[in-house]
């Protein structure tokens, strides 16, 4: 139970459990330790998940997936390789390099000899699995040659362990399952032998991804109730996980000889295949095939992967591998081109492969004559096909077969036909046993091996004659080996095969098929062809010769102690794994050059220039991450050294220096070139040794013992500090390898003392290929840590907010293994460019550019953990933003244990490797997030989409479009290399993000160890020599000023594949960012450095290909073309930008804010402040007309200042009360559980300031007085300190203006952080109690009663987590000082009397406001802080009276003291310019079914467009004209005529529009009748689209704060910020994924009353269920019941319906008797039911005569009017519901499926009916509207479309903003108006 909740997966019982997702795979390194730790936590025994087998035995497979990065074969091979000496070990990959490859250790089952009956032929020789065994569970294995033969021979002693049959289920299993590109066998089609195709895995590994479809498998078999229990093989399979090995690197053998034997000579074999002929001649033969075994005895042992790795080079393709090493010292290896067969299910594929020539007769006479060269072949061939057919005609009838052809491989060409057949008939005895998997197996096991191909014609008798005549048994050579699983096999003929014997013997075997007219001769030739891979991978030694007599022997030939000495080094050094060497040749260092040149294994390079060569020495590192060796003369030449092996030590990259040095005691003697060389680098070398002069008192094991400790050092073996090791290397004459006199001194001899070398020590070291010691890395595990558990416990939690920086990194699987552990944080990454992950889709992209948003700032997000792993970073925004963040964990991880702390901010330093914390995490059990922070991935994409616009689109041609450009075009399987300065930082800013996870996320390369500019092309250059792949460098035109000279070195590269990328501004532009920027008398000449170097010239004299690109179209094209496939060489690409350094700054700083200011936009957007706005009632020309914008305090809602409000708009002035974050109906973000990011950035105080400056200018609300209680005060202050242009006036009610010093802030936000924790622990009610008996609230429960308990319910409304989040982002602690605006004059303060803390506060604001000097009051009549005397701190809810009172005095004093913009008067008229209409088409996603007509599969109808001018304002209106059939009387025809019309008047005589219209108090309905044609009366569906037209058009001309403002003044109501929204549920539906958030639904009844009181029962336990106690129910049934048929409906709803349903709209029939009968009818169903429900009218106020004053009339509870206004009109909707709201029935609108234009406007009308103004009635219906039909539109011509704009608001369910519904009114217009920009200019009509 704890593994299944671990997985997450259900299982079928198939055997195979996957644990985790195959789209996040684990790195390799951390798979095993993720087993464990899955296992582990198995303690039931896991029968229904295990596969039961016919044995009663039962299987059970737990895998992982894996990633890392190269080829699949590759990745394989090393795992296995590392497993050696855990046995057995198999390996089996399918020929298309990578559709299946399976590595296995250990063995969870052995199935041999005994299982299948030991020697009886008759025993099955395959396992058997169940059917229901998935196949993923699979044995590898091998069958006996003659397995079948009964006249078979003994196994001779060689083939013992591999017995008849031998299968092994691998305990632990690395497999990777490529896609397979077609049906051919399940494999690419290899028809064409030229032009061999690839499969899917190996086709992405050659463009630069890494492994994917990898998993690594434990495998568990046991018995219930058996010997072999659940909990043993748990345990074994424990302990096989726990001694699983990473990878290393390879084996590469060197020095490996072979002495080779055979048992019969070439004239044996030649009489034995004439002995053939001769048989052939009797007719006893038709074929026979011969082998021969070659056996080679190597002089070392070898591991038979590695072996079989050596022999294959550097490709496999047409050839399947397979290993099987079932016991220690004996291992087959197989390389074969050949299947047996192929079976899955009832598919069987085989092949026939005979006949052979040399490749070079293919590649010189081609395919098709070679074809038709030897009838010996092709009889050969035909001989094997017609056997096969015959075969197979015994399975089935059905074979397809491929035409023949040539198959090519390494040395020699076959021919090949393929065969695919169903098996469905069985024609002879032979197989009548099954047609199943298995027995289709076993049949080809049995019928088709040996085929003809490996033994001959007839079978029964060339078994007998190769029985007679070959000396040797054949075991498993040219047997079925392969794969067996449940639904099949896969088995091939193990052909070009050897069978290893204690490591160093090998068997080699090899056949040629002998037909009539076989040349003995050829035959054999052939053979050895075949055997050529084995025969030729080892050096043969001469017959009695010693290796290690051979080696001593020839050292002591060396014809002096210089030679030797430097060959013992450099011998050593390749036993050490450094075989690279970079030569700047010079005299004294000539033994060690000769050294190195002479040795078989070392690859050297020859430079000019030694400090260009050491950089190039110091790329070839970082590529190989192995020492490369750097041999340089004695004198300067080891002095220009220095900065590479600065640049080395800095960035841990190891270097061997071997110098050459003339004698000590010619220092300080004035000696030719001659330097104190020892210490010459100082600190940074790890490990310095003056070497002597060689001389034979210095023995030769200690030399090779210092070169074993110097190498040890280089590779931070003993510090974990790797870097340069510097040998001074003293040499005296003779330096040339030569004897006899010493040059210079005749009389000296260079002879020397053989008996030097004659030594144990030496014996034992010349006897192998061994180094003379070892130095063995420590192992450093984590264990037990405090830091990584506290680490733990802060991802574990849901709302931590955790940054992982990551800086250089050394390679692409610790780019992995750092992406593992950002997943287990569940951390936002943050990656340089140098990660190799700054592209990867798991990271926040643009995040250097991101950090330009101050709302972004790290102060108030709230960082929890900053854990920065890797190297430095190359931005200085991301360094600043972690010292500020002052998380509670700030962890440094680093390689070695050295100090990387620059800022003095970590609190925890872990020296370890990234796969030691890694495997922490996992052995924490810390699982895996499914990606980034939803928060930040949002902002990245956000900021992709800016900078792509911005430097794709432009067309210019400047440094950060090179930098995105290499970025975006770099080859998948390229690397990166990057100079410092800007070309780092662009690429590091700019870089484009990739989608694809599947590529090798190498790190780029760059020299930011030290950070110099010097020596980088040859850095790159040395990288790319070592890596072997493409490479791109980009560099500044400085830093290759600096590195001219390694032009050379490229023009000479051979097979470099470099291309340069010169970025050349003229100079070092990156000054102009600097200080140094703004003195600019010294600027441009001292530090810009201007230059006139011609790149061109430099590269045409060096020999370097060359191009010039001047736009971004040239380089965009040139770059790519580097990027293709092409001929290796190198070629520099000069970027000549023509942007001035200073533009270059300006471009820069444009990206920046652009990005910021989108940043800042996508955070906005994820707030919705709650807002209410009303409009003053009076004229108070004493106070004049402000406009005050109320802010509440914590816990608080805009309706605290429901009082205040209403006695200020009394006074005339405009109100805007605001719900904050957190707090009433503001929203805030998504609303998901855990993402701590967005709730620290969301509910800080500065997203909130500038969240309220958005609303303000959106709203156009100018200059506001503002006023704020509590923390509404504090937001008050800081949007007039932060946007003073915004604010007229700043009212604070108890509030403080800001904690000043950081101690006090810090207390304060633990003190809030333990208040949000105890708001969240304890029930709301009980800490409202608490939090109430403060004494901040000077007894306030005891002295207001009454206060206290309307305040209570208030609060109790409120949302304990979101408060919990507003006070911790929002606390005093984080909210920067505003005591200097506490001190200006249009600052005033007010506190309650009895609240001593805040009477403290004003006090020091009158301290400090008289203090201040040159501070005025004007003539202000107001007091700057007032007391309210009888109040405590909630002086807003005790004395609302004296606050409104005291804002009228401040309001008073503003008056006249600046003038305030005004709208225009609404006297103004704007003038029509254009106006036209547009069809609507709309796509429904079903047809639409109404209560009324047929369904209807389209909306149509048609847009309304006026286009109008008022003073310098133009702007366009849009409205909709949509009637509903069967609902409207008109049809779309009619209304289309009548519009017409009156649009055809409009654009002849353009009317003046009033602004008066918008009160919507008659006056549009006039102004309609004036206006339009005479003699027409407007059709409903016309009149209502014209009126949404006009209002859209007045309220964007008048600047209005909302298009609802005029006519909410005008009917006394307020409007709120958001329309609630009801769901619809017609008549045969129900609720479903669609509804999902919504709290109100409506639902149509009107059948059967009894189906459709259960239906609405059900219905509403279902919301319930969804919703919880705020979900409501709302029916309609349209008139369509009697008064009994509606009684029986209610009473048959249950008492939980009752409660949920708000009313039923429209119970009854009409009856013609009028409307009082109609509504009689109602109050008789109330009072048979009870009053049970309410009632709502809905069609009767259109279709009848009902209306007000009958509904005035009625007894019968009603509740609700739904107003359609496409059916009434705006202005009639608007009147209904001024009245609905006096007598306290809520107004409902109702669409009628519009598109998002009417629902927009609908919207709008209806948040003006949301907010009723004090003193009306409450209806107790939520104020959600029947604008739910948008979810039966498929398509919208709304931009965006109105589901886009609709939101899920926490308990209140669906809702859409006004502002966002005006917002996209106006794009819609705008771009309706864009599109017919020539029409509108001149006034036409259309």
């Amino acid at each position: 139970r704890r593994l299944r909740r671990f997985c997450g997966f259900a299982m079928a019982g198939d055997g195979v459990w996957p644990c985790g997702h195959s789209s996040q795979p684990l790195p390799l390194a951390l798979a095993a330790r993720q087993l464990v730790q899955i296992l582990s936590a198995l303690d039931e025994t896991p029968e229904e998940e295990a596969a039961l087998q016919p044995d009663g035995w039962h299987l059970l497979r737990l895998e992982v997936a894996v990633a890392s990065p190269g080829t699949s074969t590759g990745l394989v091979m090393d795992w296995l390789e590392a497993q050696a000496g855990v046995f057995p070990r198999v390996l089996f990959c399918t020929r298309d390099a990578g559709s299946l490859l399976v590595a296995g250790s250990g063995a969870a089952h052995v199935y041999s000899d005994a299982a299948c009956g030991g020697g009886d032929p008759a025993g099955t020789v395959l396992p058997e699995l169940s059917p229901q065994t998935n196949e993923r569970i699979r044995y590898v294995g091998g069958v006996r040659f003659d397995a079948f033969d009964p006249e078979g021979q003994h196994v001779r002693p060689e083939w013992e362990p591999f017995g008849r049959c031998c299968w092994v289920l691998p305990r632990v299993e690395l497999s990777s399952t490529g896609s397979r590109l077609n049906s051919s066998g399940g494999e690419s089609s290899e028809a064409g032998s030229s032009c061999p195709s690839l499969s899917r895995s190996e086709a992405e590994d050659s463009r630069g991804h890494r492994l994917v479809n990898a998993v690594l498998a434990v495998q568990l078999r046991w018995q219930p109730g058996g010997g072999h229990s659940w909990a043993v093989e748990r345990r074994l399979s424990l302990e096989a996980l726990k001694n699983v090995r990473l990878c290393q690197a390879p084996i590469a053998y060197r020095g490996i000889h072979a002495r080779r034997s055979e048992e019969h000579s070439q004239d044996e074999f030649e009489a034995k295949v004439r002995e053939a002929l001769k048989a052939f001649e009797g007719g006893q033969l038709r074929k026979v095939v011969l082998a021969r075994r070659v056996d080679l005895q190597l002089t070392q042992q070898v591991d038979a992967v590695a072996l079989l790795r050596h022999v294959m080079g550097k490709t496999h393709r047409k050839q399947y591998l397979f290993v099987f090493e079932p016991v220690p010292g004996a291992a087959f290896v197989s390389l074969t081109p050949e299947r047996l067969c192929r079976v899955q299910g009832t598919d069987l594929w085989t092949e026939a492969v005979a006949g052979t020539w040399p490749i070079a007769e293919f590649e010189k006479i081609g395919e098709a004559a070679l074809l038709a060269s030897s009838q010996k072949n092709n009889n050969e061939h035909q001989l094997v096909v017609d056997y096969i057919r015959e075969i197979l005609g015994h399975v089935s009838k059905q074979i397809k077969v491929c035409d023949t052809h040539i198959l090519k491989l390494k040395n020699l060409v076959h021919i090949k036909q393929s065969y695919h057949a169903i098996a469905k008939v069985i024609q002879t005895q032979a197989v009548a046993q099954r047609l199943d998997a298995h027995g289709l197996s076993l049949f080809f096991c049995e019928h088709m091996s040996p085929t003809p191909a490996v033994c001959g014609l007839p079978l029964a008798h060339s078994r007998r004659f190769l029985r007679g005549i070959e000396p040797f048994d054949r075991g498993l050579y040219a047997a079925p080996c392969g794969i067996v699983n449940s639904r099949g096999s896969e088995l091939i003929v193990a052909l070009r095969s050897c069978l290893v014997r204690g490591g160093s013997h090998l068997h080699v075997y090899a056949g040629a098929g002998i037909v009539p007219g076989s040349s003995p001769s050829e035959e054999f030739a052939e053979i050895s062809l075949k055997m050529q891979q084995y025969t030729e991978a080892f050096p043969v030694l001469a017959a009695g010769s010693e290796q290690a007599t051979l080696r001593l022997k020839s050292l002591g030939e060396l014809p002096n102690m210089n030679t030797l000495w430097a060959s013992l080094i450099v011998e050593e050094c390749v036993r050490l794994g450094v075989t690279n060497f970079v030569i700047c040749a010079g005299s004294r260092s000539t033994p060690l050059v000769v050294a190195v040149a002479r040795h078989p294994h070392t690859q050297a390079v020859v430079n000019h220039d030694e400090r260009s060569g050491a950089f190039y020495a110091l790329g070839w590192a970082k590529a190989t991450r192995r020492p490369v060796g750097i041999i340089v003369t004695s004198g300067t030449a080891v002095a220009n050294l220095l900065p590479a092996v600065v640049e080395a030590a800095m960035s841990q990259v190891p270097l061997l220096l071997l110098t050459a040095d003339r004698p000590a005691e010619l220092r300080e003697t004035g000696a030719n070139q001659t330097i104190t060389q020892p210490g010459i680098f100082g600190p940074y070398a790890r490990w310095v040794k003056d070497m002597p002069c060689p001389t034979v008192e210095f023995p030769a094991q200690a030399l090779l013992g210092d070169i074993d400790l110097a190498i040890a050092h280089a590779d931070g073996l003993l510090s974990g500090n790797p870097g340069p090791v510097h040998l001074n290397m003293c040499f005296r004459e003779n330096l040339a390898p030569d004897g006899g006199a010493v040059r210079g001194a005749p009389e000296r001899t260079s002879a020397w003392d053989p008996s030097y070398l004659d030594t144990p020590q030496m014996h034992r070291w010349c006897s192998g290929n061994e180094p003379r010691s070892v130095y063995v890395r420590s192992v450093l595990s984590l264990g037990v840590s405090s830091v990584v558990d506290e680490l733990v416990e802060f991802a574990r939690r849901q709302d931590s907010r955790i940054i992982l920086l990551v800086g250089s990194l050394r390679h692409a699987d610790e780019a992995l293994m750092v992406e593992d552990m950002a997943q287990r944080l569940g951390a936002a990454v943050f990656a340089d460019i140098t990660s190799g992950l700054r592209q990867r889709p798991g990271v926040v992209h643009f995040a250097d550019q991101l950090l330009n948003c101050p709302l972004l700032a790290a102060d108030f997000l709230q960082i929890d953990v900053v854990l920065h792993v890797g190297g430095p970073l190359v931005s200085a925004r991301l360094n600043a933003f972690s010292k500020a963040a002052e998380p509670q964990l700030h962890i440094r991880v680093a390689h070695a244990p050295i100090r990387m702390d620059q800022d003095y901010t970590v609190t925890h330093h872990i020296p370890c490797s990234l796969q030691a914390l890694a495997e922490a995490l996992v052995e924490r059990g810390l699982s895996r997030y499914p990606g980034p922070p939803a928060f930040w991935k949002r902002l990245s994409d956000a900021a992709e989409e800016v900078v792509d616009a911005l430097l794709t689109q432009s067309g210019a041609f400047t440094e950060p479009f090179v930098a995105h450009t290499v970025s975006r075009l770099l080859h998948p399987g390229g690397h990166l290399q990057i100079s410092s300065s800007m070309p780092i930082r662009d690429l590091d800013f700019f870089s484009k993000p990739s989608l694809d996870a599947t590529l090798t996320p190498h790190p780029p390369v760059a020299n930011r160890g030290a950070a110099g500019i010097d020596g980088v092309m040859s850095t790159a250059a040395g990288f790319c020599h070592g890596v072997g792949v493409p490479t791109t460098l980009v560099i500044g035109d400085i830093a290759s000023i600096h590195d001219i000279n390694a032009l050379q070195q490229l023009a000479s590269a051979g097979d470099l594949s470099l291309t340069v990328v010169i970025v050349n501004n003229f100079g070092g532009g990156i000054f102009n960012f600097l200080p140094i920027a703004k003195h600019t008398d010294v600027l441009s000449q001292y530090f810009n450095e201007p230059h006139a170097v011609n790149f061109a010239a430099a590269c045409q004299a060096f020999g370097v290909a060359y191009t010039l690109c001047e736009s971004a179209r040239d380089f965009e094209f040139a770059y790519t073309q580097s990027q293709a496939p092409v001929p290796p060489g190198c070629r520099v690409i000069e970027a000549r930008m023509r942007v001035s350094h200073e533009d270059n700054v300006l471009v820069h700083k444009k990206l920046g804010q652009a990005v910021a200011e989108r940043a800042k936009a996508e955070i906005l957007s994820q707030i919705q402040l709650g807002w209410s706005h009303s409009v003053g009632t009076a004229a108070n020309q004493e106070a004049g007309n402000e406009t005050f914008v109320l802010l509440h305090g914590w816990l608080g809602e805009k309706a605290d200042w429901a009082d205040v409000t209403k006695l200020l708009t009394e006074s005339g002035h405009d109100v805007l009360s605001i719900d904050l974050p957190g707090h009433g109906v503001a929203e805030v973000g998504s609303n998901r559980v855990g993402d701590g990011w967005e709730a620290a950035a969301l509910y800080s105080l500065l997203v909130m300031v500038e969240a309220l400056s958005d609303v303000l200018q959106r709203l156009h609300i100018k200059c506001p007085i503002v006023a704020g209680y509590s923390l509404g005060g504090r937001v008050a202050m800081s949007l007039a300190t932060l946007h003073p242009e915004q604010v007229r006036g700043t009212v604070a009610l108890s509030a403080h203006p800001g904690l000043e010093s950081n101690m006090e802030r810090r207390q304060r936000c633990i003190g809030d952080a333990a208040v949000a924790r105890r708001l969240t622990a304890v029930s709301f009610a009980d800490f409202l109690k608490a939090w109430y008996a403060a004494p901040l609230w000077s007894g306030f429960v005891e002295r207001t009663p009454d206060v206290y308990a309307s305040m209570l319910a208030k609060r109790l409304r409120a949302r304990p987590k979101s408060a919990s989040l507003a006070l911790l982002g929002m606390s005093l602690g984080r909210q920067a000082s505003c005591w200097k605006l506490a001190s200006s004059h249009t600052f005033w303060y007010a506190y309650g009397g009895l609240d001593s803390k805040f009477a403290g506060v004003a006090a020091e604001i009158e301290r400090r406001s008289q203090a201040s000097a040159g501070v005025a009051n004007g003539k202000s009549t107001c007091p700057r802080v007032c007391s309210v005397a009888s109040a405590g701190h909630a002086v807003v809810e005790e004395c609302p009276r004296e606050v409104a009172s005291f804002l009228n005095q401040i309001a008073a004093s503003l008056c006249g003291t600046s003038p305030l913009p005004r709208p225009p008067p609404l006297g103004s008229v704007v003038q029509i310019k254009a106006v036209w209409s547009e069809p609507l088409e709309l796509a429904l996603k079903a047809p639409l079914l109404l209560s009324r007509g047929d369904p209807m599969p389209r909306r149509s109808g048609i847009l309304i467009v006026l286009q109008g001018v008022l003073s310098d304002v133009c702007a366009a209106g849009v409205g909709e004209v949509c009637p509903l059939p069967m609902f409207h009387q008109e049809s779309l025809a009619q209304a289309e005529e009548q519009l017409n019309l009156v649009l055809k008047a409009w654009s002849q005589k353009p009317p003046a529009v009033p602004l008066e219209l918008m009160r919507l108090n008659g006056a549009m309905g006039r102004w309609l009748a004036q206006s339009c044609p005479r003699g027409q009366e407007l059709l409903p569906s016309v009149r209502s689209g014209l009126e949404m037209a006009l209002l859209h058009l007045l309220g964007r001309v008048s600047g209005a704060p909302h298009l609802g403002a005029a006519a909410a003044a005008e009917h006394g109501l307020s409007c709120a910020s958001h329309a609630g929204i009801n769901a619809l549920v017609a008549r045969e539906e129900d609720l479903n994924g669609a509804l999902g958030g919504v709290t109100v639904v409506k639902v149509k009844v009107g059948k059967d009353p009894g189906e459709d009181a259960n239906r609405v029962n059900t219905l509403a336990n279902a919301l319930q269920i969804l919703r919880g106690p705020s979900a409501r129910l709302r029916l309609d049934a349209n008139q369509a019941w009697s008064v009994d048929d509606a009684a029986a409906f209610i009473n048959a709803l249950s008492e939980q319906s009752v409660e949920m349903v708000e009313y039923l709209e429209e119970p009854v029939q009409w009856t013609a008797e009028g409307a009082e009968s109609f509504l009689r009818s109602w109050e008789e169903l109330a009072e048979r039911t009870s009053n049970r429900i309410a009632f709502a009218v809905d069609e009767s106020l259109t279709e009848t005569a009902l209306n007000t004053r009958h509904l005035e009339a009625c007894e019968a509870p009603v509740v609700a009017l739904v107003l359609k206004p496409a059916l009434q009109g705006i202005e009639q909707t608007l009147k209904f519901a001024a009245w609905s709201l006096r007598h306290g029935a809520q107004p409902v609108v109702s669409s009628a499926f519009e598109s998002g234009v009417a629902l927009c406007h609908f919207a709008i009308l209806a948040a003006v009916m949301s907010a009723p103004a004090q003193g009306m009635r409450a209806s107790g219906v939520s104020a959600c509207h029947g604008l739910g039909t948008f979810t039966r539109l498929a398509e919208d011509v709304l931009d965006p479309p109105f589901a886009d704009l609709v939101d899920v608001h926490g308990c209140s369910g669906w809702c859409v903003s006004i502002l966002r519904c005006q917002e996209a009114l106006d794009r819609t217009a705008d771009a309706l108006m864009a599109s017919r920009a020539p029409i509108a200019k001149s006034h036409a009509w259309c």
